[in-house]
């Protein structure tokens, strides 16, 4: 995760990925104590709290989107992570949500190091609730992976310096060894910079 982004010129965006409350509600109870794994400024928290989910923590590693979400929402509980593993004990979650977390980490071990720590967090039978992006097939995408010098396909830097990876499912499935895929279900949305986008939306059952 290129940090710098996210303390810059990343920490004014508008996340655009849907909020599944729908999804984390079939699955969810409202009493479980949720953990909001890469939160951002908290725009999915101040969701979940306004409907009706009080149990909940965020923790983020860029310090400029927690100060953000904490002048927004001072009500929620969001935190400063900058280093892993976090200061909690193991299973000390009945949910984990990363949503779109994984694409803004383009390294595999990045990757792997969080969703270790995710599945640790999250006790046995909890949920762990997925939002990320699979491969785009628009010609908008075909071209910007054509184009990226990056060795793995799918990553991609933006003109603002933001680096994201759009990734192959079975890629993400596999990140989750302690996890069985539960639920999928597609989700359209845009970009952060406005492109039509196909997201996934996914339960993974720690077992």
């Amino acid at each position: 995760m290129a940090m710098a982004y996210w303390e810059g010129p990343g920490a004014g965006k508008t996340f655009t990925h849907p909020v599944p409350l729908d999804l984390i509600a079939r699955h969810v109870d409202t009493g479980a104590r949720i953990l909001d794994f890469g939160c951002g400024y908290g725009r999915v928290l101040r969701a979940l709290a306004d409907a009706g989910y009080r149990n909940t923590v965020g923790t983020d590693p860029s310090a400029a989107l927690i100060a953000r979400g904490r002048r927004e929402s001072p009500d929620l509980d969001l935190r400063h992570a900058p280093a892993l593993p976090l200061a909690e004990p193991d299973g000390a979650f009945d949910a984990v949500l990363l949503v779109s977390v994984l694409t803004v980490i383009p390294d595999e071990r990045d990757q792997r190091a969080v969703t270790e720590e995710v599945e640790r967090l999250c006790a046995p039978g909890g949920a762990v609730v997925l939002c990320d992006f699979p491969l785009q097939d628009s010609a908008h995408y075909r071209a910007t992976y054509a184009a990226s010098p990056h060795p793995v396909h799918g990553v991609f830097t933006r003109p603002d310096g933001g680096v994201f990876r759009h990734h192959d499912p079975a890629h993400l499935e596999a990140l989750f060894p302690r996890c069985a895929l539960e639920h999928a279900e597609p989700a359209d949305m845009t970009s952060l910079n406005g492109h039509a986008m196909r997201g996934l939306q996914w339960v993974l059952r720690r077992r």
